[in-house]
């Protein structure tokens, strides 16, 4: 019996050593991407019959047991690369010992995509630099330097991982990083990170007759809700002049790539839209509300007047305080406000009207209140 278990282990060994012992491919394992390796088998086989397969790379060419292959740069699944040969085994006593395979794992110099930090939108009148990093996806494939490009033709070069641009260029449209291995030639997968210029638009936000505005970085301008209030006119040179023909409130919009910037421009004098108590609908009878005029206007005086109802408080102030009349009416009532201004674009009255809820039973009817009647 021990004898039989001699025999079986000796087989053993040799068939072992005649299928796998020595069989064995050469070559680089940390090539540089993009550069021909040649690997080559060595080891019994069978025939002189090898197929190479490669995983993330290209076979250039192939000669019975030697392949040249050029490594791809990009890290799929965290890195795959692999170099895989079949052949046919020697077996025992000179026969074939059945098809099989070896592999050769590899890890190229390589470096890892980024994602890139820093400002994406940047005001049209920006002056000065801003500072952009670049952050691994894959930590363990490091680059020992940074090649830095633009849409614009930059390129620089740093060893660590960020870089300062001037932002007087405002054809800038994206910025781009590669890593590199000292070792290597080749630089690593470009990422981008796209930015974009806003319009800046200056110039007053309170007009009496005209205004001029420059626009850096302008799109196409135009003036909205500018209907009877104001008209727009192209000066030259990323200049416009707003020209006051009513009174209100009009956009200035400069619409670039997609987006739309704006500023609001007073026009002219107040109208009874600019004066508000904060909310839509009826006042009720015995309430207090405070009313006040629109930002934007340039008043330095105020006197506040009122037709159905007392002053409490802010009577030449921008904000005024009401009690509103009770309405013995078993319908709407009549509540004026009346203000009257001083301040840069000269002086002048603005009133508005609100409806004022019944308070209860009455002779009926929609009777007015007495306008002759006025709240101090």
């Amino acid at each position: 019996m021990k004898l039989k278990a001699h025999f079986i282990l000796i087989f053993l060994v040799v068939f072992l050593s005649n299928k796998l012992v020595g069989q064995v491919v050469n070559g680089e394992l940390k090539p540089c991407p993009g550069v021909a390796y040649t690997y080559i088998f060595s080891g019994p086989t069978f025939t002189n019959y090898f197929q190479w397969n490669v995983t993330d790379g290209t076979i250039i060419s192939q000669n019975s047991s030697t392949v040249v292959v050029i490594w791809n740069n990009e890290i799929n699944d965290g890195g795959r690369w692999n170099l895989r040969v079949h052949y046919e085994a020697m077996g025992s006593g000179g026969k074939s010992g059945g098809s099989t395979y070896l592999d050769l794992k590899v890890k190229p110099k390589v470096t890892s995509p980024y994602n890139i930090s820093g400002s994406t939108e940047i005001p049209g009148d920006f002056v000065g630099t801003k500072t952009y990093t670049a952050g691994p996806v894959h930590s363990t494939y490091p680059a020992t330097s940074f090649v830095w490009t633009t849409n614009t033709g930059i390129q620089m070069t740093t060893t660590s991982p960020s870089v300062t641009l001037d932002m007087s260029d405002k054809q800038l449209q994206w910025i781009g990083v590669q890593g590199k291995v000292a070792e290597c030639s080749s630089l690593g997968k470009m990422s981008k990170l796209n930015v974009y210029f806003t319009s800046a638009i200056n110039g007053p936000s309170t007009i009496c007759n005209d205004g001029i505005y420059t626009i850096t970085n302008p799109g196409t301008i135009t003036l909205v809700n500018a209907t009877g209030i104001a008209t727009l006119t192209a000066l030259g040179n990323n200049q416009w002049k707003v020209s006051k023909i009513g009174n209100g409130r009009v956009i200035l919009r400069s619409t670039l790539n997609g987006k739309t910037y704006n500023k609001e421009i007073v026009v002219g004098s107040p109208t009874y839209k600019d004066i508000t108590n904060g909310f839509e609908g009826n006042l009720g009878p015995g309430g207090l509300y405070d009313f006040e005029l629109k930002d934007g206007f340039d008043i330095t005086s105020y006197e506040w007047s009122v037709i159905g109802g007392t002053i409490i408080s802010g009577k030449n102030s921008s904000t005024v305080r009401v009690r509103i009349d009770m309405n013995p009416y078993n319908a709407l009532n009549n509540f004026s406000i009346i203000l009257n201004y001083s301040g840069g674009c000269g002086t002048g009255t603005v009133s508005a009207s609100r409806y004022v809820n019944s308070s209860g039973s009455g002779g009926g009817g929609d009777t007015p209140i007495d306008y002759g009647e006025t709240g101090e």
